[in-house]
């Protein structure tokens, strides 16, 4: 523990773990990307559904993937390998001190956090795409919580997690200007989002988001 810096032990004090079962399931469930693909497949729903033709959303989907491409694979093709990071639940020491919830420890590098990197990347894309609150809050909240399951876990430290948020941006950055280089889709004058993107696909993705929550809590 003394030689972990200053920021990551704090970040270690006050994430990892709890004595709450409730919150120990909701972690070790809310880390799985398995359990947000429904709103995952809402979120193709939106791109599908609110753009004019096929080329359109191709390009949409071609950005999407520009995004991951970076976020994923930079972080786990490049900085990891080369950084070779062991993640605290891994560490002996930090085992001994704190709770590894139901076992869970993945055996691949810590530094940074592809979690924090493509949660973040998506976020980011889809809230310059769309550019409204309710798409915005959206994302905000399923990066955050992605975020707090891999610090609850102790599958990272506090400066994965912000390494990975900042390339996370900069990934979802690059993605949307893809998208604006090469996109001709035209907004709509309708009482819609600024972008066009249709009111009601937008509270869509905010039902199928809090079904996904609570479903994780119930199941």
């Amino acid at each position: 523990m003394n030689s972990i810096n200053f920021f990551d032990r704090m970040g270690i004090m006050l994430f990892w773990g709890s004595e709450s079962s409730l919150l120990d399931h909701l972690a070790i469930n809310l880390t799985d990307p398995l359990a947000w693909i429904p709103f995952f497949l809402t979120l193709l729903y939106i791109v599908l559904h609110n753009h004019s033709n096929k080329r359109e959303r191709l390009v949409c989907l071609a950005a999407v993937c520009v995004t991951l491409a970076l976020s994923a694979g930079v972080c786990n093709l490049i900085v990891k390998p080369l950084v070779c990071r062991v993640r605290p639940c891994n560490v002996p020491e930090l085992r001994e001190m704190f709770h590894v919830v139901k076992g869970y420890a993945e055996n691949n590098y810590s530094f940074f956090s592809s979690h924090s990197a493509n949660y973040t990347a998506i976020a980011t894309f889809f809230i310059l795409l769309v550019r409204h609150k309710v798409m915005t809050a959206l994302m905000v909240a399923l990066a955050l919580i992605n975020m707090w399951t891999r610090l609850y876990l102790g599958q990272h430290y506090l400066s994965d997690i912000c390494v990975g948020m900042l390339w996370g941006i900069v990934s979802g950055y690059i993605g949307w200007r893809v998208y604006k280089k090469y996109s001709h889709q035209e907004l709509q004058v309708t009482p819609l989002a600024p972008t066009g993107f249709k009111m009601q696909d937008l509270y869509l993705s905010a039902i199928i988001f809090m079904c996904t929550l609570l479903f994780v809590v119930l199941m």
